[in-house]
């Protein structure tokens, strides 16, 4: 389920090196240095934008705000950072970032030709491309004819993406802080259902509990009609629906946890995907498929069918985006990765608006699975599958 923008970044953005210190980051550049050495790839480009920035900040820290940013690295020299807007504007670039070389794009081809001349035998390199699908056609252009003058293009965009799916001890702290606000929220937004309010006053409710816990961004979506898929508000209605079903997407010191919820209903829906979630949690293991999992809940909400509000991969990798390391395309057919933070969903649906969906993020290893959040057991229960079950 995708969330929309919010029109302005909230929250502090500044680099904190309490929440992510500098060997963290340290730690990631040695990770990659490792992959581009294997793949026998001099120099590496890393692209964001303020949309998807993923890649850009798990290794810089920086979030762009006004356009593309790119992160230039090779084998052995400091990391250089182009940003979008004026120089005037590197001071306050440079704090969100633990990098020195903070520098303006002005024009991207110029900068990254200037940059791979410097480089040791820059003649016949091999330059390696983390972001470039989210790239715009004209930077695309750019980057593709300042590389292909020194040498050829190794795409590694996967491969990298493989290595970030795996969270750090510190990644796994700041996802389960990430959790402990989203109970907050999710929390708040049940307790005003249960004292009349409608769906637009719940979510103001939840945002409100959010950001007093420390969130930095919120994103909530709900039912406009009984049982209905998750959407955006449109104006000043505040409807009362039942069953209503939200997502409630909050973001702590840059990484982002959901969850869905269904209220106000004493239906079968209900039941039934609790008992799928569950089953679904019992089974969740380091090298499961999506797939499978997914047989295991259709089985546990017979005679109910599947909510068609949510994606048939019910699974998906979150942590500094919504949709942390998709390659896009199904992933029905993949399995969890040991080291990788998801959210699991389950839904059911009956007849008319009896609808429910509800989830659970987790957080896989080699021999345990920990629910990090769920909408099955009470908000603070902590529970651990063991590879046994």
């Amino acid at each position: 389920m995708r969330m929309m923008n919010a029109a302005l970044l909230t929250g502090p953005y500044d680099w904190d090196a309490e929440l992510l210190p500098l060997p963290e980051f340290q730690q990631r550049l040695a990770q990659v240095r490792k992959v581009l050495a294997e793949q026998q790839v001099a120099a590496l480009l890393v692209h964001g934008n303020s949309l998807e920035y993923g890649a850009l900040a798990w290794l810089t820290g920086f979030v762009p705000k006004l356009g593309p940013a790119f992160a230039l690295i090779n084998i052995e020299d400091p990391i250089r950072l182009l940003i979008s807007g004026s120089p005037s504007m590197l001071p306050a670039a440079k704090r969100l970032t633990w990098i020195d070389d903070v520098n303006a794009v002005g024009d991207l081809k110029s900068s990254l030709t200037d940059w791979l001349s410097q480089l040791r035998d820059a003649a016949g390199l091999s330059v390696g491309l983390w972001g470039d699908p989210l790239m715009t056609f004209r930077a695309n252009l750019a980057v593709r004819t300042a590389i292909q003058r020194f040498g050829r293009i190794v795409e590694l965009h996967d491969r990298l993406q493989a290595v970030r799916l795996a969270k750090s001890p510190r990644e796994r702290e700041l996802l389960r802080r990430a959790c402990a606000i989203l109970t907050i929220s999710h929390d708040a937004f049940l307790d005003a259902v249960r004292h009349g309010c409608g769906a637009r006053s719940a979510a103001l409710a939840a945002e409100r509990s959010a950001f007093q816990a420390g969130a930095q961004d919120v994103r909530i979506l709900a039912s406009a009609k009984d049982g209905g898929a998750p959407v955006a508000f449109d104006g000043a209605v505040d409807p009362i629906r039942n069953p209503l079903i939200a997502c409630i997407a909050v973001r702590f010191a840059g990484y982002w946890t959901e969850g869905f919820l269904t209220c106000g209903t004493n239906r079968g829906s209900l039941v039934r995907a609790q008992a799928a979630l569950s089953a679904m949690l019992s089974h969740a293991r380091a090298d499961q498929t999506f797939s499978a999992l997914r047989a295991i809940g259709e089985r546990e909400i017979s005679p109910y069918r599947a909510n068609r509000f949510i994606r048939v991969d019910e699974l998906d990798s979150i942590g500094l985006g919504l949709d942390d390391v998709s390659g896009g395309g199904s992933r029905a057919g993949r399995d969890l990765k040991a080291g990788g933070v998801y959210t699991l969903c389950a839904g059911a649906a009956g007849e008319g608006s009896d609808s429910a969906i509800v989830s659970a993020v987790i957080a896989v290893d080699a021999r345990n699975t920990e629910i990090l959040w769920p909408s099955v057991a009470g908000p603070s229960d902590a529970v651990s599958v063991r590879e046994s079950q």
